[in-house]
């Protein structure tokens, strides 16, 4: 599965308060505060126990976060760079 990680997956970031400014998405809430409400959004997704790719242009804090989250949930986990590459990050049984 492919999980975007942008601030247009809406599931991921429900909840949060995010704006358009200056013709781009932007994330207002503290990420103290994001980062308990993307834990609880990703615990309400579906997730596929053999692979995700992670996906999308945000913060490296997001990327951890969820990293974090998938890590033993699934078996394997990869960054897409944005031009097509995957690249492993983590393999697991």
């Amino acid at each position: 599965m492919i999980l975007d990680l942008s601030l247009g997956n809406a599931d991921l970031y429900r909840g949060l308060k995010i704006e358009n400014l200056a013709g781009k998405l932007t994330l207002l809430d503290h990420p103290e505060k994001a980062i308990s409400v993307i834990a609880s959004n990703l615990k309400g997704m579906e997730i596929d126990n053999n692979e995700v790719v992670l996906t999308g242009g945000m913060a490296i804090w997001v990327y951890l976060v969820v990293f974090h989250f998938l890590h033993g949930r699934t078996k394997r986990i990869y960054y897409e760079d944005g031009r097509g590459n995957r690249i492993l990050v983590a393999a697991h049984g």
